[in-house]
């Protein structure tokens, strides 16, 4: 027995999970914690929400919540979707926690100790409109490396490198769109250059060089080869933790990728209170095979930051294995939260079984960098072909026919012939063969041998007809009946880290526990073994569903959404007036608090994000467009009761305003 600890990236807690979170990370790695828990390991998979950084601030503003706030709404709906998906996590944390502070202070105090931290004076940019340092996430700007624009500043989603601070190009503000000036400020620094040759050793050596994806250390070495930078891990003004060292100041904070892949130990950390269990024995024990999950876009934190904080401290055991994948595109395109091209988690959860989910995307799983495509037709193939012909089929055919012509009773054998032996065989063999798979964490290579099992057991079912041979062979049913319930309780073990839901259905109709997965290579139901009236475990999705589902993607993107009509009526029900703006003051960041007159005696307060484009006193005496009958909101804690009419572009607002003198409260038709 081995001791597995296992982890998976840390969903960032400011949106909801789509489906290419789950592809690529959530359902490979709770495939092979279900997998390893099969062989007996010692298996701890841990999780958690992902809490810091710039993103999270900026978000929690104009939601008017406080950072905390946020994480927690969206970590409570990650983590429900997670649940539903069938994740089965041993402990899901966040990094906004106590035990994750600690161990990040210890991490900081000994790369010190060990002489991996230095303080050096680097120039960071400031917004002088907004009044506030600009992290990385609220600077976009020209990659240096490849020319993509419209990068933030710590990272190219195009070619994938890190961006050191100050480094980007022609940057500005994301608040205001204006370019920031520039301040110094001594920051500290870890060096990262000084592990280059331990780094390239380890990525390249015998031992992890069968654990690592291929492609990926290739990538890796590369980076190492042109050079390592040493990275900067201070941040101003910022949501996450405050620097333990006394020579820091103030308002100097950690970035929110040095704690994050701590994470993961606390996460450990807090399970093994719970337990009552030793931590230490996960992560420190040489023996123990800390296997980590992660998409393509996270790879140079977790191959090059993270190993070689974990080489300086000198206390964690390096990682053993690492599983990558690709992104997943949608219907051919880029899946994309601003043009609304994507699908929710909970969206395809409320329609359809969390093992359809998870019995699809195992296609797109091969732990390759490799993008995969999401098609709504192809979801509806796989389904109704492989697991409701194929395999469900299959299953209640099997079962049907024990119950109705063998009183649920699995019948006793007798003399095998050389399709049954050949049908004995495949049991065994494709239960060797799977668990290679599944180490290797190729889902994909998974689900189609376990289809082409299901062919092989169909057509060896409809070659023996054993709705003939009961009559006239009743020995030879009997051998056809009693290998085919042995197939089906093995294949129930060789799913179960796919579609666990299913599994357990099929083993409450075979009337058996949950078993090992060695137990798969035999034939463990003995004659006379009773099973479960059954009935059907899968439905078809009807085509004009999948349609529906297309055309409900096209509507929702901004691309291709065909603008709704509606009758004058409805217009009617908008009360807009023209109102005169008395008085305009910044509130925080972007965010303007206005007092406007509609009426002679009525003056209303709206909280508008328009600091990017308005300074307050150019808003004072304004005359402006209000909808004034718009439910009121709250907005950093002020009740906002109308909305100011505006053109907007890209970057820049403009007010609509009347283009002649007319009377404040003035309807507009």
């Amino acid at each position: 027995m081995s001791r597995i600890l296992i982890t998976s990236a840390l969903p960032y807690a400011n949106g909801e999970l789509h489906i290419g979170h789950v592809s690529s990370t959530y359902i490979p790695a709770d495939t092979y914690a279900r997998f390893c828990r099969l062989k007996g390991h010692d298996v701890v998979f841990v999780g958690g929400s992902d809490d810091h950084g710039t993103p999270i601030s900026v978000a929690a503003r104009e939601a008017g919540r406080t950072p905390l706030e946020h994480v927690d709404y969206y970590r409570e709906r990650q983590l429900n979707d997670l649940k539903a998906l069938n994740i089965s996590f041993d402990n899901y944390y966040r990094t906004h926690s106590e035990e994750n502070r600690e161990i990040t202070e210890h991490f900081l105090l000994k790369l010190r100790e060990n002489g991996y931290i230095y303080q050096k004076e680097v120039e960071l940019f400031y917004c002088e409109r907004d009044k506030t340092y600009l992290p990385d996430r609220m600077i976009k700007g020209t990659c240096p490396y490849c020319g993509a624009e419209d990068q933030y500043s710590d990272a190219c989603e195009v070619c994938g490198r890190t961006i050191e601070p100050g480094e980007i190009h022609r940057p500005y503000c994301i608040l205001c769109g204006n370019p920031p000036v520039t301040r110094r400020e001594n920051h500290f620094i870890f060096k990262l250059s000084a592990f280059s040759d331990r780094l390239y050793e380890w990525l390249t050596s015998d031992e992890t060089g069968e654990k690592f994806p291929k492609d990926v250390v290739n990538y890796v070495v590369q980076w190492i080869k042109s050079g390592l930078q040493d990275w900067d891990i201070t941040r101003e003004d910022y949501w996450g933790f405050k620097l333990p060292y006394k020579d820091a100041k103030e308002n100097q904070y950690v970035y929110v990728w040095f704690d994050a892949p701590i994470g993961y130990i606390a996460s450990t950390i807090n399970w093994s209170e719970n337990k009552g269990v030793d931590w230490e024995d996960y992560w420190k024990r040489k023996d123990s095979f800390i296997t980590h999950f992660i998409g393509k876009d996270i790879v140079y934190h977790h191959f090059l930051f993270w190993p070689a904080v974990l080489m300086g401290t000198q206390e964690i055991t390096l990682p053993k294995k690492y599983v990558v994948n690709g992104y997943l595109t949608l219907e051919g395109a880029k899946m994309s939260k601003s043009r609304n091209w994507l699908i929710p988690l909970n969206y395809i959860l409320k329609r359809y079984p969390a093992d359809y989910v998870r019995f699809y995307l195992s296609f797109k799983a091969d732990n390759s960098t490799r993008d995969n495509n999401f098609s709504w037709e192809e979801f509806q193939e796989r389904i109704n072909g492989d697991l409701v012909d194929n395999i469900g089929n299959f299953v209640h055919r099997i079962l049907h026919f024990i119950n109705n012509r063998y009183d649920s009773k699995v019948p006793e054998p007798s003399d095998f012939d050389d399709f049954d032996k050949e049908f004995i065989q495949l049991i065994s063999s494709v239960t060797d063969e799977l668990a290679e798979y599944y180490e290797q964490c190729d889902l994909a290579k998974a689900i189609k041998r376990i289809i082409e099992s299901f062919k092989f057991a169909n057509s060896y079912f409809s070659a023996k007809e054993p709705w003939k041979t009961i009559k006239e062979k009743p020995e030879e049913a009997k051998n056809t009946l009693y290998l085919c319930a042995n197939f089906l309780h093995s294949a129930a073990i060789h799913l179960n880290p796919i579609i666990p839901q299913f599994t357990e259905t099929l083993q409450k109709y075979l009337n058996v526990k949950p078993d090992t997965w060695d137990s798969a290579r035999k034939l463990q139901l003995k004659p006379g073994h009773e099973i479960m009236k059954a009935k059907p475990i899968f439905e078809k999705i009807p085509e004009e569903e999948v349609q529906k589902e297309i055309e409900t993607l096209k509507q929702q993107t901004t691309q291709t959404e065909k603008k709704e009509e509606i009758d004058i009526n409805e217009f009617n029900k908008l009360d807009i007036r023209i109102g005169e703006i008395i008085s305009a003051k910044q509130i925080q960041g972007e965010l303007i608090q206005l007092t406007v007159q509609i009426e002679k005696n009525k003056q209303t307060t709206i909280v508008g994000k328009l600091g990017g484009s308005y300074k307050p006193e150019e808003l004072e005496g304004k005359k402006v467009a209000v909808l004034v009958n718009l439910k009121p909101k709250k907005i950093q804690g002020i009740p906002s009761e109308g909305m100011l009419l505006a053109a907007i572009d890209e970057k820049k607002i403009s007010l609509l305003a009347p283009d002649k003198e007319v009377k404040t409260g003035s309807k507009v038709k």
